[in-house]
């Protein structure tokens, strides 16, 4: 497999690209969840039922969750990711912020918040990035007019293992300037936060640029 980087890795999820091969018939997943393992981590899915195995392979992993309305939808991507060279969690969090700036098309999305912070989460150097943009070319089920916001929170580990390959885990949310809910965050921290990290079989990345 050929990691992407991670600055590419977190603009992509401002558009939410699915990862992996999407299945025809996504299966949902049981409450109360099981942990889900691949390469290099696990994590914990969200207690509350409707979520759906979108896409998944040993690396990988995209769940999705339909919203109150045919266009709003709730998204959890994880994979696998190249690092950059970096020195400390702030030089990190400076690498995650130029890439965000760089190459996000302006005229597509307008950003309303941008925040990347250094997190600690176990053994791992992170960065958590919180980012809120207006979409103005959003593809909708429905015939509804007007932009739609998304939301997205995103955590981007270093595996204590290998520091050059990350894991990248984004929570997002799409839904209409009068949608959306308060507890966003506890319900992607919940997520973000049970990432943990596994044996890593690094023989099986190609660790070499990738877009």
């Amino acid at each position: 497999m050929r990691l992407r980087s991670a600055v590419c890795v977190a603009v992509a999820s401002l558009v939410m690209t699915a990862c992996g091969s999407v299945q025809s018939k996504p299966q949902e997943l049981h409450v109360p969840p099981e942990r889900i393992v691949l390469n290099g981590y696990s994590l914990m899915p969200p207690n509350e039922r409707g979520w759906l195995m979108a896409g998944r392979n040993q690396y990988q992993l995209a769940l999705v969750k339909a919203g109150g309305t045919p266009d709003e939808t709730i998204a959890i991507q994880a994979m696998p990711v190249k690092l950059p060279d970096f020195e400390s969690p702030d030089d990190l969090v400076r690498l995650i912020k130029e890439g965000q700036a760089k190459d996000t098309d302006p005229k597509r999305f307008a950003i309303k918040k941008s925040d990347v912070v250094a997190y600690a989460l176990k053994d791992s150097t992170c960065a958590k990035a919180y980012h809120v943009a207006e979409d103005n070319s959003a593809v909708k089920r429905s015939g509804k007019s007007g932009n739609m916001i998304l939301e997205v929170l995103t955590l981007t580990c270093a595996h204590p293992k290998a520091k050059n390959v990350g894991v990248n885990v984004t929570y997002s949310h799409r839904h209409y300037p009068d949608q959306g809910g308060g507890n966003f965050e506890d319900k992607a921290m919940s997520v973000l936060e049970s990432v943990e990290f596994t044996e890593l079989s690094t023989s099986s990345f190609n660790t070499g640029n990738s877009r």
